[in-house]
Formats: structure tokens, C-alpha cells, sequence
């Protein structure tokens, strides 16, 4: 998991949440992590996609269950997403729900993340992921590099 922001609040129009990322090794991105409401029990209704350029490579809705928690929610593509090195991709989101929502602040342009790779023999050996974030012009309900909505990219090596 990449946890990319810090927490606070934010509104749903119906916009999209994007931000564009590349790594520097092959990763498998299986869904995204994501704020739910900042007040009360509540719902929102998620669209979800991810795309190299223009081309979607998965898409998915789901039903964001929020329980008034800080924490980021977890959402899951049907599939996961094979992501090569050094070629850009953008996580995006739509919410749809009538409360505010914790957002992110903070955010990274890189974040390093250790996993663990596969046992070849006795010997478990960590490697890392590199993360690196920029803007997309995709997003038109304020996330971005420096805070918004898509904290967490879930993914496996």
C-alpha cells in the first residue's frame, strides 16, 4: 500500500480525482484506498478507472461504506492491473455522496515503498518501489499531488 496524503475534508460534485503516477519496476495495481465521510455513517458511490494515456485498462463501481473513520477505505478492481516501469498511468475516481469526506494533505512526488519479494531459497530478501506522482489534467475536483482524494494505491509485486 502507498499511503500518499494526510487527512482533512472534502466535497463531492460528481467530478472526477485523479493523479498520474509511474514506478520503477513492474507492480500489479489492484484498487485504490479511499477517504470516507469526515461526519457520520454514510455511503458514496464510486466509479473507478485506470488508464496509460487515454486508454482505460480497468474501470470498476463499487459502494464506499464510511463509518465517520479517518482511515482510508480499500476498493478493489475485478482485476489487477499490470503497470510497467517508467511509463505514466492515472489513478481517477468519481465519488457521488451528500457528505464531506476526510481528504489528503501533504502529499509526496515520491514515495519509496520496501516489499517483500518472492522466496527463491532460505534467504527473504526486501526490494523497494518508487513511487512518483504529478498532476493530472484529468482531475477537476482539486486532488492532486499536494492533497485530495486517492491516498492509497494498492498494489502487490
Amino acid at each position: 500500500l502507498v499511503n500518499v496524503y494526510r487527512t482533512n475534508q472534502w466535497r463531492y460534485r460528481g467530478r472526477c480525482d485523479s493523479i498520474q503516477f509511474l514506478v520503477d519496476r513492474r507492480i500489479y495495481v489492484a484498487g485504490y484506498g479511499l477517504y470516507g465521510s469526515s461526519e457520520r455513517t454514510s455511503q458514496y458511490n464510486i466509479k473507478m478507472e485506470l488508464k496509460r494515456d487515454d486508454k482505460v485498462l480497468e474501470s470498476g463501481k463499487a459502494v464506499l461504506a464510511s463509518t465517520g473513520c479517518s482511515e482510508p477505505i480499500l476498493v478493489y478492481f475485478d482485476h489487477p492491473v499490470q503497470i510497467e516501469p517508467e511509463v505514466k498511468h492515472t489513478a481517477s475516481i468519481i465519488m457521488e455522496g451528500k457528505d464531506l469526506s476526510f481528504f489528503g494533505q501533504e502529499g509526496m512526488t515520491e514515495v519509496a515503498v520496501a516489499v517483500e519479494k518472492e522466496r527463491t531459497s532460505d534467504d527473504e530478501e526486501n526490494t523497494t518501489v518508487n513511487f512518483y506522482f504529478t498532476p493530472s489534467p484529468d482531475s477537476k475536483n482539486g486532488t492532486g499531488v499536494q492533497g485530495g482524494q486517492i491516498p492509497i494505491i494498492a498494489f502487490y509485486a
